[in-house]
Parts: C-alpha cells; sequence; structure tokens
C-alpha cells in the first residue's frame, strides 16, 4: 500500500496592530449602536471575548491536527509520538469548547441585529 504525503495548509489570519486583540472586528458595530445606556457596548464586549475564544479553541484543534499530520509523515513515526498523540491533546475538549463558543458568538450576533 502506497502511504500519500500529508499537506498541511494554513490560512493566514488578517493582521492586527498590536495590543488590538479582536477589538477591531466588532469596533464600527460598537459606533453604530451606540446609545444612551451602555447596555449595547456590554453585548459587544461579550461577542468580542466569545470571537476570542473560538479562536484560540480553533487554534488549539488546528494545532492538533498539523502536529498529527506531521507526525504521520515522518519517515520514521515512533510508536511513543503516535501513542503521546492519540491520548494526549485533550483535541475533544477542544471542540467542546469551540462548540460551545461558537453558539454563544451566534447568540450575540442575534442580540447585536435586533438593536440594529
Amino acid at each position: 500500500m502506497k502511504m500519500k504525503p500529508a499537506v498541511a495548509v494554513a490560512v493566514a489570519a488578517p493582521e492586527r496592530s498590536e495590543g488590538t486583540g479582536d477589538a477591531g472586528a466588532v469596533e464600527a458595530l460598537r459606533a453604530r449602536l451606540a446609545g444612551p445606556t451602555a447596555r449595547e457596548h456590554v453585548v459587544l464586549d461579550f461577542l468580542e471575548d466569545d470571537l476570542r475564544e473560538v479562536r484560540a479553541a480553533l487554534a488549539a484543534v488546528v494545532a492538533y491536527v498539523a502536529n498529527v499530520e506531521a507526525a504521520l509523515s515522518d519517515g520514521d513515526p515512533s510508536q511513543q509520538r503516535l501513542l503521546g498523540l492519540a491520548l494526549g491533546g485533550k483535541p475533544g475538549d477542544r471542540i467542546e469548547e469551540l462548540s460551545q463558543a461558537v453558539a454563544s458568538v451566534r447568540r450575540r450576533l442575534a442580540q447585536v441585529a435586533v438593536r440594529m
């Protein structure tokens, strides 16, 4: 059986200014929703936090997959390395976190849409 080489593809994230985090992603909405109460800003703050959680969980899953691909493409993968990847890293936990964070982003987006 001939093995196919593994290829990893990285998607470049949009460049951000140092220290801005993901604040730029919702700044236009923050200006548009500037109302007499701080409620809109609180929802946007939560949305920023949710987006940060999605990004972190997704990065952890991507890193795990990249580690698996690197181990499999190694000319002589060790049993120890494969077992370590199989038993460690807890990718299932990160996928669950990702799922919960995406659900939270969807909820926040609905809240923002109602306020528009």
